[in-house]
């Protein structure tokens, strides 16, 4: 029970909110006491009910106000986020609420010239308590619309990160010239095929280990077969690489040249795709 009382309690500090709610609260006090006409008021004058009504609901708002806004301004460091507790703002409301029905209770007997009965302590308390509960949802509401708005800006995010897995899921289907032959993994898997007289030769990553495996087929008929994975580049007339594995492009005395992750020797890239090599990399 204690420990769930220490829990962390979002205090609700902004200005605008506050005052719109303590306003909003003292005003509701006001019209139900006008409406319903609790408290057996003996001036026979109109005007001046509704002066001593309208009173009631200003010492809701003078409370409200210095609890809410003037002693959390004072003590700003009490009422952070990271001190403030369930214990401290039941304390806080229980405060409000003794201070606002012996405010009520003097004003209604010794101005307002209201007998004070204990049928009217019960009605005070009963106001009292419904103001401080009203103020408590209204600022739970605002604190659940803020962590809602929170997560509305991480969605996209998010959904980013989903994106990218999704890619990196994505599976490449690789098959023989006479389509009797078929392998298939993921794209993220693949990381370079090279043209070897009639086959291609896949690398790939199994367990964190690169592996080869032999199709007979052309380049330029897999690299066709590859036009819907921008990932995969064509860097040579022998080779097409995946940009993902590319740890560097540099220039040799024989020219441009690659180096992979996991793959041992350096890719030369031909003139002819070496502006292609470049853009791809500036996107990656």
């Amino acid at each position: 029970m204690l420990k769930s009382l220490n829990k962390k309690y979002p205090f609700n500090d902004n200005l605008k909110i506050n005052i719109r709610s303590i306003v909003s609260v003292s005003l509701g006090i006001f019209l139900f006491l006008l409406f319903f006409q609790p408290f057996n008021i003996q001036n026979p004058d109109f005007n001046n009910q509704l002066i001593i009504l309208a009173t009631f609901g200003a010492i809701t708002l003078v409370l409200l106000s210095i609890f809410r806004l003037v002693i959390p301004s004072i003590f700003s460091r009490a009422f952070s986020e990271e001190r403030w507790t369930i214990s401290k703002e039941i304390t806080l409301n229980l405060v409000f609420v003794i201070f606002n029905a012996v405010a009520f209770s003097f004003f209604a007997r010794f101005v307002g010239r209201i007998p004070v009965t204990f049928h009217i302590v019960i009605i005070i308390v009963i106001i009292s308590i419904t103001a401080a509960t009203v103020l408590v949802v209204i600022n739970r509401i605002y604190s659940l619309k803020q962590q809602l708005e929170l997560l509305r800006t991480q969605t996209p995010a998010k959904e980013h990160v989903t994106a990218l897995s999704e890619e990196t899921e994505k599976e490449i289907e690789l098959e023989s010239e006479n389509k009797t032959e078929y392998f298939k993994l993921p794209a993220g898997q693949l990381v370079l095929i090279k043209s070897a007289s009639n086959y291609i030769e896949v690398h790939y990553l199994e367990d964190n280990k690169l592996h080869k495996k032999l199709i007979r087929n052309t380049l330029k008929s897999t690299e066709e077969s590859l036009a819907a994975y921008p990932e995969m580049i064509r860097c040579h007339r022998s080779c097409i690489v995946n940009k993902k594995h590319i740890r560097s492009l540099k220039r040799n005395t024989e020219g441009l040249v690659l180096s992979l992750n996991h793959y041992p020797d350096e890719i030369h890239v031909s003139r002819q795709y070496a502006l292609n090599v470049k853009q791809a990399l500036k996107t990656s």
